[in-house]
């Protein structure tokens, strides 16, 4: 038994201006032009209040939006304080994750929509058992009415098997919304990632999307991987609308309580 353990508590709080500017210019290689940047690094600090991500976000958002661009000619980085000023003006963290998420492919929506219900930290077996076990169309669904045309005709254009999980994942991978612990498991970068994505699925239909995710898990899991994630399978699964189970639907889904019931007293009393 371990005793007289020393436990130290940081407090990490947000970056200064300073610290913010020069953040900014060791990302755009202008470390020797302080004064350049500040501007642009006092714009970014009073929207973000320092947040160290938010800050990342946005300073992205501005390259993806065209406002920040690399000038070959003078070999500089360069961008108009009065258009930043007025883009972020009328933005915030969650529209431009959220805007980020809806330009990416639609069957990477779908990817990240269902990593989305699986938490902050998930398996990507997990996830190709859930999109190999639902049609892109059922996925698709999943978007805004205003989405869904745009969904038909990029999907359509998809067709010749060319984009795939693997790709949704590189894709995912390249964009920095998540992050590898390991070959298999992933966590999304920030917690706002996860809620954008969460956010890519209509309101009213996300308990019945993660009941169907957790069905699909219970079914397709070997009993290892399904006792391994048995918590967030049962939570899942338990999002269904009661109304719509069979007998023998509700009986298999009572059972999976119970058995997730009986591991935690198992761990209450000490036996794993």
């Amino acid at each position: 038994m371990v005793s007289n353990l020393s436990i130290t508590s940081i407090q990490i709080g947000n970056l200064t201006s300073d610290d913010v500017t020069s953040l900014v210019a060791e990302a755009m290689g202008m470390e020797d032009n302080l004064d350049d940047v500040r501007t642009l690094a006092n714009t970014i600090h009073k929207k973000t209040e320092g947040n160290a991500f938010y800050v990342l976000v946005f300073l992205r958002s501005l390259y993806d939006d065209e406002l920040l661009k690399y000038n070959f000619a003078i070999m500089k980085w360069t961008w108009d304080d009065d258009e930043v000023k007025a883009k972020f003006a009328t933005s915030n963290v969650a529209a431009i994750l959220l805007n980020k998420l809806q330009s990416l492919n639609p069957r990477t929506q779908n990817v990240v929509k269902v990593a989305s219900c699986l938490g902050a930290k998930f398996s990507l077996s997990a996830v190709a058992a859930i999109t190999d076990n639902m049609s892109q169309a059922e996925l698709s669904s999943l978007a805004s009415t205003s989405a869904s045309e745009e969904h038909k005709e990029r999907d359509d254009d998809d067709n010749d098997g060319i984009s795939s999980l693997d790709i949704s994942i590189s894709e995912l991978d390249e964009e920095g919304l998540w992050e590898r612990d390991s070959r298999d498991v992933c966590h999304f970068e920030h917690d706002n990632i996860q809620s954008a994505a969460y956010g890519l699925i209509p309101e009213e239909r996300r308990d019945s999307f993660k009941g169907k995710i957790g069905t699909i898990l219970m079914r397709n899991l070997d009993q290892s991987a399904l006792d391994n994630n048995l918590f967030e399978v049962v939570s899942l699964r338990n999002c269904v609308s009661m109304d719509t189970l069979s007998n023998e639907d509700r009986m298999e889904l009572a059972s999976l309580n119970l058995r997730a019931g009986m591991k935690v007293s198992r761990s209450v009393r000490g036996g794993g």
